[in-house]
């Protein structure tokens, strides 16, 4: 075997981003650590507290209902998000008349901000004038139109429906680049065995492309583990504390209640959180791969 050398005057050219990202990343992230183990308001003198602010987590029921609604929030993602990505993926893999055009328009809501998507449903989940509600009383189920922010029971669940739908489509062009990979004559084999769409799906589709859809599932959890502009923006966390995730807590708790030490063993927990369960479902999955 050939042994990898870096070439000097590569790590010479390495050294600006190295720098930059050193500096914007590994120092604040040491920072955020260090404060984790301190009782500290972020203007008065630091008091070092040990583990106990990280021991206050796990008897803080908002921050633990809050985890869990993360992981609600992260097996929903995987099973809308990479679900309809795959079936799209799937349907599209050989070109037809508008098929180009499907693909842009899987795609767009993606390019559009989390801050302008959340103005738009809004207004579309507005109790009186929304035109989600609109279209329930044109249809005749006069009884189902609700205030689909301002109700607890479905707050939540109405919130995570826009990332989930706006990013849809990434994970369509993620999986879709994936099955152009995918030989067309291994597809032909199977038709002239018999095999249906379901049977090239199950059997040939989703094995071949298995290590794409790990990718997807990763990116879908950390999504949902990480999230904050879409509660932010379309609730605050409200009504009440129905959609409050840990990093909506996690910013009230620095920024409104300034409490730094326990604000930043917050955001450390959900950075290890978010990294051992994407480590965990990798090494599940392994040897599926």
């Amino acid at each position: 075997m050939g042994e990898l050398k870096l070439n000097r005057s590569v790590l010479v050219l390495m050294l600006p981003a190295l720098f930059i990202y050193g500096l914007f990343f590994i120092v604040p992230f040491i920072q955020t650590g260090y404060y984790s183990f301190l009782q500290w308001d972020g203007i008065t003198k630091q008091t070092f507290i040990g583990l106990d602010n990280y021991i206050a987590l796990f008897k803080d029921s908002l921050f633990v209902d809050g985890i869990w609604k993360i992981v609600v929030w992260a097996i929903l993602a995987i099973v809308i998000k990479v679900g309809i990505a795959l079936i799209l993926a799937n349907v599209l893999r050989q070109p037809f008349k508008g098929s180009r055009f499907l693909k842009s328009s899987y795609f767009m809501p993606v390019i559009i901000s989390s801050s302008a998507m959340c103005l738009i449903f809004t207004l579309m989940y507005d109790k009186d004038i929304g035109l989600i509600n609109e279209f329930i009383r044109a249809i005749g189920l006069n009884s189902l139109a609700r205030g689909w922010l301002s109700e607890e029971k479905i707050a939540f669940y109405s919130v995570i429906a826009v990332p989930i739908w706006q990013n849809v489509g990434l994970f369509f062009i993620i999986l879709f680049a994936g099955i152009q990979d995918i030989s067309e004559d291994i597809y032909d084999s199977a038709t002239i065995d018999g095999a249906n769409g379901w049977h090239k799906l199950v059997r040939i589709t989703i094995p071949l492309l298995w290590s794409v859809i790990q990718v997807c599932i990763i990116l879908a959890i950390t999504g949902a583990m990480k999230n904050f502009d879409y509660i932010f923006i379309l609730t605050g966390g409200g009504p009440g504390r129905a959609t409050e995730v840990p990093a909506t807590i996690m910013y009230k708790t620095i920024f409104t209640m300034m409490n730094y030490g326990y604000g930043t063993a917050m955001a450390m927990f959900i950075f290890f959180f978010g990294l051992v369960v994407s480590l965990v479902f990798k090494r599940m999955t392994r040897s599926d791969a």
